[in-house]
């Protein structure tokens, strides 16, 4: 089993604004400290909250794809291209940097909670590309429902959000009680965040399908792990047939916002 468990404590963390902003680093900058280095292209992943109205100011970015996934509250953005727009729970900002291009990030809700995650293309080719900005409502993705299970697509498959990046994104609400599983591929790994709740988890053999039902257990065969909230989680399958298990708490439930990506993208990944 390949299921490896990071404490809030084993991350890292950063704060904007005179510390009005406040993030959980699982995938820091180089130098900083961090649960692990990348994920194969997921280079860096920080989930904030604003304590009050805050900003970040207009900074430079060049060739990485860079999403901004709103939890709760407004985001709003600004940048070089002229864009200035505003997003709410569950929608997200996407910038695809390419030759390079300057933007700023302002929370206008005290308690707004994002995430802003950086995925590497091949650098050297989307760094000739011009810069784009796009946005998308919480409307947009697709959302499926099944035996206490929410499943929202963020990226890749049916979701609206296609990048250059090879990457699936998720957001998966699990009721107290209720189970799930998520079909593992050789060759890829999936990361994943417990933003609410709690549970237990671990990687084994796939079940009936995708989604378990009610009060179902995990696989046997493997040792189940507690899942906390604040925990990050890298999963990758060792063998053929393989899946994610996941049980919610009974009273709690789980939030994960989960991300899978291949391991060796098939290009030079930034030495970080």
């Amino acid at each position: 089993m390949s299921f490896h468990i990071y404490s809030a404590n084993e991350q890292g963390v950063g704060a904007f604004d005179g510390g009005k902003f406040v993030e959980q680093r699982a995938i820091s900058f180089p130098g900083e400290k961090t649960a692990v280095d990348r994920v194969g292209p997921l280079f860096y992943w920080a989930w904030g909250k604003a304590s009050d109205v805050s900003e970040i100011g207009m900074h430079p970015h060049k060739a990485f794809e860079i999403v901004t996934y709103v939890i709760d509250g407004l985001v709003e953005h600004r940048d070089s291209l002229g864009s200035l727009e505003t997003v709410t729970n569950g929608g997200a900002q996407v910038i695809q940097a390419g030759s390079g291009v300057y933007h700023s990030e302002a929370f206008r809700r005290a308690g707004s909670e994002a995430m802003q995650i950086w995925f590497e293309p091949h650098l050297s080719e989307t760094v000739k590309k011009p810069a784009a900005y796009h946005q998308y409502e919480h409307e947009l993705f697709p959302v499926s429902q099944t035996a206490g299970v929410t499943v929202k697509k963020v990226i890749g498959g049916g979701a609206p959000i296609q990048l250059d990046t090879d990457v699936r994104m998720y957001d998966w609400e699990i009721e107290p009680g209720a189970a799930f599983s998520y079909d593992l591929e050789l060759g890829r790994r999936t990361a994943f965040l417990v933003i609410r709740g709690e549970g237990v988890g671990n990687v084994g053999g796939r079940g009936q399908g995708q989604v378990q039902g009610q009060g179902q257990e995990l696989d046997q065969e493997q040792e189940r792990k507690t899942l906390s909230h604040k925990d990050f989680v890298v999963a990758q399958a060792v063998g053929e047939g393989e899946a994610l298990h996941l049980v919610a708490d009974s009273e709690q439930g789980l939030r994960i916002i989960a991300i899978d990506v291949p391991e060796d993208p098939g290009y030079a990944l930034y030495r970080k």
